[in-house]
């Protein structure tokens, strides 16, 4: 993958993490735990993505 696909991968795992922390507050305030811990355990696991993406990448794309 180049320079390009690591920027759109990473991006997208950005977005995912965003998304998924702001539904977990949302869901939170609602009052809807069931709801909240899922999307809280999406952007945990989207964070674990953007590490490994960080990990893997080829020295000149960091």
């Amino acid at each position: 993958m180049g320079r390009s696909g690591y920027h759109l991968e990473t991006g997208a795992y950005w977005l995912l993490y965003v998304v998924s922390l702001s539904g977990a507050l949302l869901h939170w305030r609602l009052g809807n735990a069931l709801f909240a811990a899922l999307c809280g355990g999406v952007a945990v696991f989207s964070v674990l993505l953007i590490g490994r993406v960080g990990i893997f990448a080829a020295p000149q794309e960091r």
